[in-house]
């Protein structure tokens, strides 16, 4: 979004609600005392809108200001990257090189090199040369690398190739005549043209004596830049518009005064027609009134009565100050005003309760008198205070939730600057919580975390403070600590932790992971903490024992490396960079292919083909296997559904990933894909793993939805997962794929395995598909034990959806011949 566009929407928005807030207030106004908001508080009003105005012009400048600032940043560290090279350029005898010199030339051929090295460390340089001016007041270029405009990692284009010395330079910049001149020169906007936009920086290279030899130009990627200015801006939007909405509050509040005022002064007038009318109204309402002068109380109605715990004639003449505490009653008395109070007030069995009180001084029988409106609020208090707990606690442990974590860590992050001490962040992970949830049921696993919490609560020193994070994660605070301490800290919650947990008469078992970090030598506020240590816990999620791990700068950049992947893998969906594959499925008795199994590969444009054991791992941690699956499903369904033509009984495999099976709405996803391609359900293939019908009943559930929409179902790997073949009859799926380590082993130990998993198969009424199969023996193997289909490298291995064309047409044609 562009900056004028960006300020036209901050101050539309600004105004509307501006304009939003007068509406309603003028409504509410109308609707209580029938006056208008300049009857009702002129001076507020218009002072709001002076000041509102004030406050938007200024924020515009404020605005500016930031991204004016953040351009200066922005130069001053090109300016420094350019002096760094040019004075390199200076050190390698730039000045000895001219128009005349050779492309050979030892000293060019050096600096090109050097140049090219400085292009590639530096991602953000698009392009970089030096120019020279002639006798003839020409600028031309003397060294220039080969720049990639088009981002594409080749060299490909006329403007990308290789500028000879002495080419010309007939673009006219002030910069450059500014940096001839011995000035850094930067272009204040970016330049763009049909590859993108860059913004050029030109700093003089010096000779020995001084004088401006040449001037290196260098041509930054302007979408960095942009990015900066644009989050500074928006930076300053969302400041501006936060004071704007505190000074649009402190208008509201005293709009409410103002009107709760004059709604007081009503009342008044309504007193002061008729005394009687005043008792009886006084004797209807549930709040509490008392009148009162000279510190004794003259009336009060029942409702005042039941709340003091006396009787009127006990009331009547009593001290006020007997009712209230002396600092709250001089409060009152030396106020002339109509105003709010939440006061503290004593009962006659001498307990003290919250009230809030309303006060008006008015004449009555010709003398002055208060006459106070009192409301018991214990009850709101109470909920108040319930709220905050709630707000502030989680509700299975009664631990401090993430919100009062962050308030403590900062509390005893000042306590201990304080006292020059070191306070230690402990991030605890119970591991194993996912297989009791999933085996036994969530309450068991409610059951686990609390026994374990109680144990820790009655274990940990004093020194400890305990909260929950979230789910099966925790987070301890260690104050006046040291690492010696939190590592006897942490070898208290581990051994409690391995401890067996009895839930209804079962033990159970849970390890745990725990991260530290040390305040202040690994931050100096709570959030770095938190994530530090979370970094070091997540180092251990591999680990099958209890254990703990102090954070250690390393461990931080393993995390970028992935965070790095996930960004990488964004971009290769965005650009299409992933390419499917398709390993063939051959028929065994009668040798056709009957279908193709799709295995996605990542064609990168600097590293080349990507196997997906390098990258799904990453994708599944980071959630984008959802979408990438999607772009699997979608064009295998595409190229499937344009192969039906020529193969009829082609059908393709996808390998379908758990937290896909796990949700709800890909059922729905799928057939609006199916819908979208045109591809026949039934020649679509979806391929399970054991692990993912642990919970079998659930599993049943998920897998005859998929069924009701026609697709086939198989079980991938089978044999090396976890499955009851007291349930597998009971699974709707449609085949079992055994995993190759069976078929490799036909002449061992797992020789009787194999055929007994076939006849497993057929027993059940599914077809059976052998994986991996690479010699003519295993395939004679398999076709004596009738297994129904293979796939493996001796049949084809797997191809691009070109090579799978021809491969399809090929062997078509060796089977009919045959």
């Amino acid at each position: 979004m562009s900056k004028e566009i960006e300020y036209t929407l901050f101050v539309l928005i600004a105004i509307f609600i501006v304009l939003v807030i007068h509406l309603w207030l003028y409504r509410v106004v109308k609707k209580k005392l029938s006056l208008s908001l300049f009857q009702i508080a002129p001076r507020l009003t218009v002072s709001f809108y002076m000041i509102a105005a004030a406050l938007l012009f200024s924020g515009i400048i404020y605005i500016n200001y930031l991204e004016k600032e953040e351009h200066k940043e922005y130069e001053e560290g090109a300016r420094n990257l350019a002096r760094l090279l040019a004075d390199g350029l200076s050190n390698m005898h730039h000045e000895q090189l001219n128009e005349q010199t050779d492309e050979n030339d030892e000293t060019y051929v050096h600096i090109l090199q050097m140049m090219e090295q400085w292009q590639n460390d530096h991602s953000e340089i698009l392009s970089m040369y030096t120019l020279k001016k002639n006798e003839r007041g020409n600028y031309y270029f003397v060294v220039a690398s080969e720049v990639d405009y088009k981002r594409k990692g080749k060299i490909n284009d006329k403007r990308e190739q290789h500028l000879p010395i002495g080419t010309v330079y007939r673009t006219y910049i002030p910069e450059l005549e500014q940096a001839f001149q011995g000035k850094f020169a930067m272009e204040k906007y970016p330049t763009k043209d049909e590859w993108g936009e860059s913004i050029g920086v030109f700093m003089p290279v010096f000779k020995q004596d001084g004088t401006v030899d040449a001037v290196l130009g260098i041509g930054y990627d302007a979408k960095i830049y942009k990015e900066r200015l644009e989050k500074e801006r928006q930076k300053g939007i969302w400041i501006c518009s936060l004071v704007l909405l505190v000074w649009k509050a402190f208008y509201l509040l005293g709009i409410y005064m103002q009107v709760e005022r004059k709604l007081f002064e009503k009342h008044k007038q309504a007193l002061e027609v008729s005394e009687n009318r005043f008792k009886r109204l006084a004797e209807s309402i549930m709040e509490g009134i008392i009148v009162h002068a000279h510190g004794k109380v003259i009336e009060a109605n029942k409702a005042a009565c039941r709340l003091f715990g006396y009787v009127e004639s006990e009331l009547i003449h009593m001290p006020v100050q007997d009712l209230m505490i002396l600092e709250s009653l001089k409060k009152i008395e030396h106020n002339d005003q109509e105003e709010l109070y939440e006061i503290q007030l004593r009962r006659k069995d001498g307990t003290i309760f919250p009230a809030e009180m309303v006060q008006r001084e008015y004449d009555y029988d010709g003398r002055k008198v208060n006459v106070t409106a009192i409301r018991d609020i214990t009850e709101r208090k109470n909920n108040e205070e319930k709220m905050h707990y709630i707000a502030t606690h989680d509700d299975l442990t009664g631990l401090p939730n993430k919100e009062a974590l962050h308030r403590a860590i900062t509390e005893k992050i000042q306590e201990a600057f304080d006292r020059q001490e070191e306070v230690a962040i402990m991030f605890l992970e119970i591991s194993g919580m996912k297989t009791i949830n999933d085996f036994y049921g969530y309450s068991v696993g409610d059951q686990v975390l609390l026994q374990i919490v109680e144990e820790w609560k009655k274990r940990s020193c004093k020194d400890v403070l305990l909260g929950r994070w979230s789910g099966n994660e925790f987070i301890a605070i260690l104050s006046g600590s040291t690492k010696e301490k939190a590592t006897a800290a942490a070898n208290q919650f581990s051994e409690i932790a391995d401890e067996p947990v009895i839930v209804e008469g079962r033990e159970l078992y849970v390890t745990i992971k725990i991260g530290i970090s040390l305040y202040p030598q690994d931050g100096m506020d709570p959030k770095t903490l938190i994530r530090k240590a979370d970094i070091a816990r997540y180092k251990l999620r591999q680990k099958p024992a209890s254990q703990f791990l102090f954070f250690e700068e390393p461990m931080a950049r393993v995390i970028q490396e992935k965070i790095g992947m996930e960004r990488e893998l964004r971009r290769a969906l965005e650009k299409g960079e992933f390419e499917l594959y398709y390993q063939p499925q051959i028929q065994l008795d009668t040798g056709m292919v009957t279908g193709m199994e799709a295995l996605i590969r990542w064609n990168h444009p600097e590293k080349g083909l990507i196997s997906p054991y390098a990258f799904i791992p990453v994708a599944e941690q980071t959630g984008m296997i959802i979408p990438i699956n999607e772009w699997v499903i979608r064009m295998a369904c595409q190229q499937t559904k344009q192969l039906l033509n020529d193969f009829p009984n082609l059908s393709v495999s996808v390998n379908l990933s758990p937290y896909e099976f796990e949700n709800r709405r890909f059922v729905h996803k799928l057939m609006k894909l199916l819908e979208e391609t045109g591809l026949p359900p039934h020649h679509l293939d979806l391929e399970i793993t054991e692990r993912m019908t642990i919970d079998t009943e659930r599993a049943i559930t998920i897998l005859k939805r998929l069924k009701s929409i026609g697709v086939t179902i198989s079980m991938d790997d089978f044999g090396t997962g976890y499955s009851s073949l007291s349930y597998l009859t009971d699974l709707p799926i449609d085949r079992l794929k055994i995993d190759r380590s069976f078929v490799r082993n036909i002449q061992g130990k797992k020789e009787a395995i194999l055929p007994s998993i076939i006849r497993l198969g057929h027993n059940i009424g599914v077809k059976v598909l052998a994986e991996g199969v690479e010699t003519e023996a295993e395939v004679a193997y398999l076709k004596d034990k009738h297994c129904d289909e293979a796939q493996g490298y001796y049949f084809a291995q797997p191809l691009s959806y070109k090579e799978l064309k021809a491969f399809l047409y090929e062997h078509r044609c060796k089977v009919l011949q045959a």
